[in-house]
C-alpha cells in the first residue's frame, strides 16, 4: 500500500499541475496600433488581414479591436503595424489600472512576441 501511494503522488505531481495552453498563435500575425489605452497606457490593436484566424483561435471582440495587456504605448504609434505573436490573456494577468478616461471593453490578449511589420 505504501509503494501505490508514494507511485500516486509522484504521479500527480508529474502531471497534475501541468496546463497546455491551445490558445496561443503559434505564427506571426499582422496586427494594427488603431488607438492607446491611456488608463493602461497599453495598445489596442486590429488585425486587418487575419480578423476571421483571431476571431476564431481568440474570440470576438468588440469593432474586431483587442486591448493588448503588455503592449505598452511609448514604444509605438497609432496606424503602426506590427507582428506579433498572441495568446488569450488569463485573469491573473491583468492588472489595476487608473481610471481617469474612458475604458474600453475589447477583449485581452497577451503579446508573447512581436517584431516591426516591412
Amino acid at each position: 500500500m505504501n509503494r501505490f501511494s508514494i507511485v500516486l503522488i509522484i504521479f500527480f505531481f508529474a502531471f497534475g499541475c501541468s496546463r497546455d495552453n491551445y490558445d496561443t498563435l503559434d505564427s506571426y500575425v499582422v496586427g494594427e496600433i488603431v488607438n492607446f489605452d491611456l488608463n493602461c497606457s497599453t495598445c489596442i490593436l486590429k488585425f486587418p488581414n487575419d480578423s476571421l484566424t483571431i476571431k476564431h483561435e481568440i474570440g470576438v471582440s468588440r469593432d474586431n479591436y483587442y486591448q493588448t495587456i503588455n503592449l505598452m504605448k511609448d514604444t509605438f504609434k497609432i496606424n503602426q503595424k506590427v507582428l506579433v505573436k498572441l495568446r488569450k490573456a488569463e485573469e491573473n494577468e491583468l492588472r489595476a489600472c487608473i481610471t481617469l478616461y474612458p475604458s474600453y471593453d475589447y477583449t485581452n490578449v497577451y503579446i508573447t512576441d512581436f517584431k516591426p511589420a516591412e
